[in-house]
Parts: structure tokens; C-alpha cells; sequence
């Protein structure tokens, strides 16, 4: 750094919680006041991805809504590469273990993750970062694990369960996206308004060297393995809310499974090296995972439930609409060229209609007749085509309706006679005459009711029929109530 003059360095160490670093840290301030930190490799691999992407990572800025340090300056860091010096930012790293749920911080951090998953993937095409679709990620995964599996140390249990998730298909359907690559604690920088949790937000994101375009997961694995369940829901609750698109639905599990994996990685490299100390640290956090999830087969999707719905020309709801259309258009015709709306049998004829003997008006003992739309072969097959209304007793005498309708005795009939001195000769007229009987509510129709054909009379003897105490009402109805002005049969 030309013209800087350092004052004052302190080394800034990782929480127990955070994983090993392959760099060492410090924090410089100048004679101006200005602060730097310097981040020098312990490692080749270290000080590769201390460089990669650096190119990118100068673009970075003018498309995300919090900083991204660049790199200002090199220098030779013994045999592992060269140290990088960056603007210090002011801020806190962030510890995922204590990370709280609910608004805040939680959601400060689900929407700094889609942004960056927001940002075009054409942008980290340009400057050379890899690029893998859902098939080739997994074949990245499934090769990483088959090289952990040669080495023997990993538990039979977790090697299935592992391989069951990657012969699930629906797992493997996403859109890759851009993607952080190393996204932990020590990668973010937070800041808070008051000394609140619900006050963080996200100021700068370090640390591109792992950047790619590939499944949006990684980017959740470790915060999925160090954060409780319920700050892990609100970082995806505004992560979703943030994103362009919709995310897919196996994205947790896929996490999931990338940040149970994150225990072999390396474990090869480190049985071939003979580094027995990573090699026992790893074997013993490999059987405790195998312990937890012996019973849990959560990482393979449930299949769908199919719902097939039969349906019949019975219950076809299209078809009983054109039924129902039909219908009323058919009554509609009807009642326009009767003109007058169909009538309603007398009081205690309802019930009798249903049971009586159509030749001789009795109730009879058969079976019901059948009703208009149980058609047999002789019938029309139209089932919409009316029956005639009739109304019963009309265009009889008294004494005939009386005892052919409710088995009046004769001597009861001339009783009741009596009783009405008042009745007019024209009213007793037109009982002695026959009136025209009404076929289905017209008053020019002359036919004779079904009903009475071939009627046979009753003997003046006979018993009243079930339920009738052998009296009538000899009330009549104005003479103005029927169209003929005839009298309504008398009700029981």
C-alpha cells in the first residue's frame, strides 16, 4: 500500500463456532485513522481462492445493495501464496448459532442472499466463474461421495441414506443460480441501529472466492447446520419474499443434504495425506450424524398423491345442466299453452288419489301405480310429457260424488240435503247435470276423467273407508271461485 504508514495490528480470531480458516487475519490502522485488514493464506488452496474471482468481485458492487470489498493491494506471503489487503468495513461478524428468529436480523440475511441469487447469471459467465446445471451438480455430489466411500471410513448408514436422496428425481429439478459458495458467519458483516437484534442489517458480504453458478442450496448449507429451525424459517420466509422467482420446493432439503455432506469433504484428501487427527475428528462427527438420523428419511421427497376423479354420464355436470335446460324450457311450453297454473287436488283427496282403484275410486290394496316418469313399454318415452289433471268428483251429482268419492250412505246424503234449504235451484241444477271435467286445467276440454272410467257404483251400504268418520262438510265455496262457476267438491 504506497504512501500508508501502520500504526497499530491486531489479529482478529474466529469464534470456536466458526469452521478452521485457511487464513490468518489482521486488522491495520494507519497513521490517517484509517482501518485495513490484511488476510494473509495458510494454504495453496487458500491462496487461490484469496484471488479467484477478483475480477468479478470489482462488478459486484454496482448490483448489490450492500458493499463488497475489493482487494487494493498484494504482497508475497512466504510459500503459499500472496497476502491481500481490503478497506476495512465497519460492522460485526455473525454468529449463525445464535442467530435469532422473527424480524431483523434474520430477515436482513434472507434478503441479502436473493440478491445475490437475484443478479443475472450471464454477469458470472462473463468473468470465467464455473457454471453447472442440476444434472451436472449432481454428479459433482455423487462423485464426492463415491470418492468417500473408497476410503472405507464412512458409516453404511449414512452412505444409503445419501444415495436414497440422489435417486430421488424431484430433488434434482431447479434452476441454478448464482451463488456465494462459502456463505458462513465469517462472511457477512452486520450492523445494528441500536443495540437490538431487530435493528441488523446486512452492510458487506466478503470472501468471493467460491462464487459459481449452481444449485441456490449451497448458499443455505450452513446456516441449515448452525442455526436454530426457527431463525433458518424467517431467513427463508424473506428470502422467498425477495426473490424474482418463485424458489423450488426441495430447496430446504437439498440444503439439508449439502450441509450433512460438508463432514467428507476433504475426508480423502486427508486419508490419502495419512492426517490421522482430521481423519478421527471427521469419522467421530460422521457416526454421531449417523446416530441422529437412523429414523429419519426426510431428505427423499414423498411422492405425490394422485386424486382421480370418475366420473358417469349420471353425475356429469355438464349433462345434468343440458337436463335441467331442457326441463324448463318443456314446462315452459306447457304452462304457456295451458295459459292457467296446474291445480291442486282437494283437501283428502291427496291422499286417497295415491291408493285408490282408478275404475271404482276405493282404495285399493295393489301396489302404487306408477308414477309419471316410471314409464313401461306401452308409455310415452318422453319422461317430461304431463299426465292430465283431474279434479276429483267434478261433473257429478252430490249424491254420486258423495258415495262414490267417501262411501256415503244414501240415507246420509238426503240428511244432508235437508240441512241446506238455502241451496239455490241453479246450484242443484248443475249438480243434477254434468259438468265438463277439466283435462289438465282447460275448461274447453270434454273428455271424461280417466279416473271414473268404467267407475261402478257403490251400495248405499257400504262402509267409509279407513280414516273417514262418515261425514262431510257441506260448506260450499262461492260460486265465482271456478272459472264455470260450479261448486269445489266439499272437503273432508
Amino acid at each position: 500500500m504506497p504512501g500508508m504508514k501502520p500504526v497499530s495490528v491486531q489479529e482478529l480470531h474466529r469464534g470456536p463456532e466458526a469452521e478452521p480458516a485457511g487464513h490468518q487475519t489482521a486488522l491495520v490502522e494507519d497513521s490517517t485513522g484509517r482501518r485495513w485488514l490484511v488476510v494473509a493464506p495458510l494454504t495453496a488452496a487458500a491462496a487461490a481462492d484469496l484471488e479467484r474471482n477478483d475480477v468479478l468481485v470489482r462488478q459486484l458492487g454496482r448490483h448489490l445493495p450492500f458493499k463488497v470489498p475489493v482487494a487494493t493491494g498484494y504482497a508475497t506471503a512466504g510459500d503459499h501464496g500472496r497476502a491481500a489487503v481490503f478497506p476495512y468495513v465497519e460492522g460485526a461478524n455473525l454468529n449463525l448459532h445464535t442467530l435469532p428468529a422473527g424480524p431483523g436480523l434474520a430477515s436482513a440475511i434472507g434478503r441479502a442472499v436473493a440478491a445475490v441469487h437475484n443478479i443475472s447469471a450471464g454477469l458470472f459467465e462473463e468473468f470465467g466463474v464455473p457454471v453447472f446445471d442440476a444434472a451436472a451438480h449432481r454428479e459433482r455430489r455423487l462423485s464426492e461421495l463415491d470418492r468417500a466411500a473408497e476410503t472405507g471410513r464412512v458409516p453404511t448408514g449414512l452412505l444409503a441414506r445419501w444415495e436414497h436422496a440422489f435417486e430421488a428425481p424431484a430433488l434434482w429439478h431447479f434452476a441454478s443460480t448464482p451463488v456465494h459458495g462459502s456463505l458462513d458467519g465469517w462472511a457477512f458483516r452486520v450492523a445494528f441501529s441500536e443495540n437490538d437484534a431487530s435493528t441488523g442489517r446486512v452492510v458487506a458480504l466478503t470472501n468471493w472466492g467460491q462464487a459459481s453458478v449452481t444449485d441456490p442450496a449451497e448458499d443455505f448449507a450452513l446456516l441449515v447446520q448452525q442455526a436454530t429451525p426457527a431463525a433458518v424459517d424467517s431467513v427463508l420466509e424473506s428470502y422467498a419474499l425477495a426473490r424474482s422467482q418463485r424458489p423450488d420446493p426441495h430447496l430446504l432439503t437439498r440444503a439439508r443434504l449439502a450441509s450433512e455432506m460438508r463432514l467428507i469433504r476433504g475426508l480423502a484428501a486427508a486419508v490419502g495425506a495419512g492426517d490421522e487427527e482430521t481423519v478421527r475428528d471427521r469419522v467421530d462427527q460422521l457416526r454421531k450424524l449417523d446416530r441422529l438420523t437412523s429414523a429419519d428419511d426426510s431428505l427423499v421427497p414423498a411422492a405425490p398423491v394422485e386424486h382421480v376423479v370418475e366420473t358417469s354420464p349420471a353425475n356429469d355436470p355438464e349433462e345434468e345442466t343440458e337436463q335441467e335446460i331442457d326441463r324448463a324450457e318443456g314446462e315452459q311450453e306447457l304452462n304457456q299453452a295451458e295459459d292457467v297454473p296446474a291445480h291442486r287436488s282437494p283437501a283428502g283427496a291427496e291422499t286417497e288419489a295415491d291408493t285408490a282403484d282408478p275404475g271404482t275410486g276405493q282404495p285399493s290394496g295393489h301396489e302404487p301405480a306408477q308414477g309419471p316418469l316410471e314409464t313401461d313399454e306401452d308409455s310415452p318415452s318422453d319422461p317430461t310429457e304431463t299426465i292430465p289433471v283431474v279434479r276429483l268428483g267434478e261433473g257429478l251429482d252430490e249424491r254420486t260424488r258423495l258415495q262414490d268419492l267417501y262411501g256415503m250412505p244414501e240415507d246420509v246424503v238426503h240428511d244432508l240435503r235437508a240441512q241446506d234449504p238455502d241451496r239455490s235451484a241453479a246450484q242443484s241444477a248443475a249438480e243434477e247435470s254434468p259438468a265438463p271435467s277439466e283435462v289438465s286445467g282447460s275448461t274447453d276440454s270434454q273428455e271424461t276423467s280417466p279416473l271414473h272410467e268404467g267407475r261402478t257404483e257403490v251400495p248405499p251400504d257400504s262402509e267409509p273407508t279407513d280414516g273417514d268418520d262418515g261425514s262431510a262438510d257441506a260448506s260450499e265455496a262461492p260460486p265465482d271461485a271456478r272459472p264455470d262457476g260450479a261448486a269445489p267438491p266439499p272437503s273432508r
